[in-house]
């Protein structure tokens, strides 16, 4: 189960790897860049007036992604300092979502491919860690499902309580 599920986190990193390369080097340079709007709601009503919807799901890509892809960025100065090391982070990581996907625009921004096998390493640690506790997880559930329901349940409401007791104090 390990190797399956490492092979195809793999391919998924180097597939993105190669989607992100082509995005910030042939097609991004090739876009004219939408003028920045004060107000989202009436640059989101101009976008779709004047571009359609994927005229302006292409501005929101790239005005989302910019920091990722600015070559003089804070992120790619901080990569670039820790190198190795860096990606090997983001690939193992696992509390904050969506690491391997930085990682893997970071290096295709930076058309750094040695970075990738780094990233891989690091993203094949967190499979096996990921593969391991699911048995862990599994036993906690048969032992404690009721608890576990119970658990879940009260987070719900203590939640919900307290969404709509913020509701109740804005005017």
């Amino acid at each position: 189960m390990f190797f399956v599920a490492a092979a195809l986190a793999n391919l998924e990193i180097v597939g993105g790897f190669y989607f992100w390369r082509w995005f910030r080097w042939t097609w991004f340079p090739q876009t004219e860049p939408v003028k920045d709007t004060v107000e989202l709601t009436k640059s989101i009503i101009r976008l779709l007036r004047e571009y359609g919807l994927l005229g302006t799901i292409q501005y929101k890509v790239r005005e989302t992604f910019r920091w990722v892809t600015d070559p003089g960025g804070r992120f790619i100065r901080f990569i670039k300092r820790w190198e190795h090391i860096g990606m090997f982070c983001l690939g193992a990581e696992s509390l904050i979502s969506g690491g391997r996907l930085v990682g893997t625009v970071i290096c295709a921004s930076t058309k750094w491919k040695n970075g990738l096998y780094s990233l891989i390493i690091g993203n094949t640690i967190h499979v096996a860690i990921s593969v391991g506790t699911w048995k862990l997880f599994f036993y906690l559930w048969d032992e404690h499902k009721g608890w576990l329901i119970l658990f879940g349940v009260i987070t719900l409401l203590l939640m919900a309580r307290g969404y709509n007791w913020k509701k109740l104090k804005s005017p």
